[in-house]
């Protein structure tokens, strides 16, 4: 288009010439091709884009130069030169990533969720959507306005803050930001670093939405499918690399399945990278962590990464919890896990659990989600195991937990067996507290075996799937109308070999009823 500045590539040299498509701007590798990636700018024209409120690309304030669209500097004013553009397409469950160099002072944001048949304002603004907010945090008096950080770079913008230490590169750096949106469930990522995660239409976001400045907006951040947008803020800003994948659609409960490493704890022992490759030929991808195996979380993430397999979700101990919550934190963001999980309150095993037990369980967690949450964007689940299944006023231990933990900071994590095992109905429990779980331990108990308040059973009551006590149908039907959104079968017993396949075609045929 002749009212943008084009510039071709005839300068380049011989040995330019001989990179790698993997090393090239705009461009896709044929791992990424099959992957279903597509480009949404080609480095050279416009295509795929407009303004938004316009039918055509705007005239002003944008232009392409060496492969990037960039936004001109104007009066740092929002939409007042060229505008916001948008994609032309809409998308519902996508991944998007974009890779944007700030200059001095700049701001701007890539929203998602815009609404393509908002009405056009009266007076000039961006279109509305949600936002991950560009911003040079040290340099424009945007940081320093909403709450808690929540109009600086990476944030949801005017919503939810991104973590104090993000990995953003300087002022002149380029930086890679990630959109992932499936269902309802948001994540942002930065330069490879998970910094936030939301559901859309929960409590919590419409509580956030109440207290910002889209409060009177309504229904602000629930449309389906919406246009993906570059804002046009006044400020100098570079983008290059916009790439998309649809996800498939999902609704109701999110059918993510995987292993916990426990279940290979053994193999894991002698040689991760093989126990990996194992996993994977079960068809396995995901991988529930609550051990770094003699490995920096850097380390096992880049093994699990060169296979493409992922860890949502990183065990720890209740001392490092409490006392290192900072380490777990950073080990459980570079692993690429959205949640850190606690399986085990220490008390006294001869006593039991006690109410001054949950007390301090209850303050303890608190705090420590509390951090995670609001610093790094994670969330915290404790897993039960048994022993908080004994009576305490009318109910158990256990409602006291749920009773008395911050919802916005504690969520649980559901172990079948350690459910049943002490008595209690895990459908039942699912249908009660359905919102607060956010992770499910698939396991059955061996048929005749007596359960109590210990916690503890002999490895070998692990049963293969649909063989045991627990009516697995029952739960995995009430499951459907929770919160859970990764389930992972645990197998304790020295049978994992024989047993984990055939459950885990169990749980697969369970996932699809």
């Amino acid at each position: 288009m002749k009212f943008l500045k084009l510039v071709c590539y005839a300068g380049l040299t011989l040995m330019m010439s001989i990179f790698s498509a993997k090393s090239q701007d705009n461009t896709l590798t044929n791992a990424e091709i099959k992957q279903g990636w597509k480009i949404l700018f080609d480095g050279k024209t416009t295509n795929g884009w407009k303004g938004a409120f316009k039918s055509g690309f705007p005239t002003t304030g944008w232009e392409i130069m060496d492969g990037c669209m960039i936004v001109q500097p104007a009066d740092g004013a929002e939409s007042t030169n060229g505008g916001d553009i948008v994609t032309t397409e809409t998308y519902g469950d996508f991944e998007l990533s974009i890779d944007f160099k700030l200059t001095e002072g700049a701001n701007s944001g890539i929203k998602y969720f815009v609404d393509p048949n908002q009405p056009a304002p009266k007076n000039l603004r961006s279109a509305l959507g949600l936002e991950f907010q560009l911003l040079d945090d040290e340099r424009h008096p945007d940081a320093k306005l909403g709450k808690d950080g929540n109009r600086k770079l990476g944030s949801l913008y005017d919503l939810i803050p991104a973590p104090v230490d993000k990995p953003v590169k300087p002022v002149g750096q380029w930086n890679t930001a990630r959109v992932i949106a499936r269902g309802n469930h948001v994540e942002h990522w930065l330069n490879g670093t998970k910094l936030i995660e939301y559901e859309r239409g929960g409590t919590y976001f419409k509580q956030l939405v109440a207290g910002s400045k889209y409060k009177d907006i309504a229904g602000f951040g629930l449309i389906n499918r919406g246009n993906i947008l570059l804002q046009d803020h006044g400020n100098k800003v570079f983008y290059k690399n916009i790439k998309i994948k649809e996800l498939t659609s999902t609704t109701g409960a999110v059918t993510n399945y995987g292993v916990v490493s426990y279940t290979f704890r053994k193999s894991f022992e002698k040689d991760v990278a093989a126990t990996l490759d194992y996993i994977k030929t079960l068809g396995i991808n995901t991988i529930e962590f609550s051990n770094l195996f003699g490995k920096t979380a850097a380390e096992l993430r880049k093994l699990l990464d060169d296979r493409g397999m992922s860890c949502p979700s990183f065990g720890v101990t209740y001392s490092d919890l409490v006392t290192k919550t900072n380490e777990v934190a950073n080990n459980a963001r570079t692993l690429g896990a959205s949640f850190v999980r606690v399986a085990w309150v220490p008390h006294d095993n001869k006593v039991g659990f006690t109410i001054n037990d949950a007390k301090k369980t209850v303050e303890d967690f608190n705090a420590a989600g509390k951090i995670l949450k609001e610093q790094f964007g994670l969330t915290f689940c404790y897993h039960n195991h048994g022993y908080e299944f004994a009576k305490y006023g009318d109910g158990t231990y256990y409602d006291y937990l749920m009773a008395n933990t911050d919802p916005d900071y504690v969520s649980f994590e559901l172990d079948v067996l350690w459910a049943f095992h002490p008595g209690a109905d895990p459908a039942a429990l699912i249908k009660k507290y359905g919102s607060r779980y956010r992770l499910m331990h698939v396991k059955d108990l061996k048929k005749g075996v007596k359960g109590d308040l210990s916690g503890v059973t002999p490895v070998n009551n692990d049963v293969t799937l649909g063989t045991g006590q627990i009516n697995l149908s029952k739960v995995m039907k009430a499951a459907k109308s929770s919160a859970i959104k990764y389930y992972f079968i645990e197998d304790e017993s020295d049978h994992t070999a024989t047993q984990v396949p055939i459950s885990l075609a169990y749980l697969e045929k369970l996932l699809k009823k």
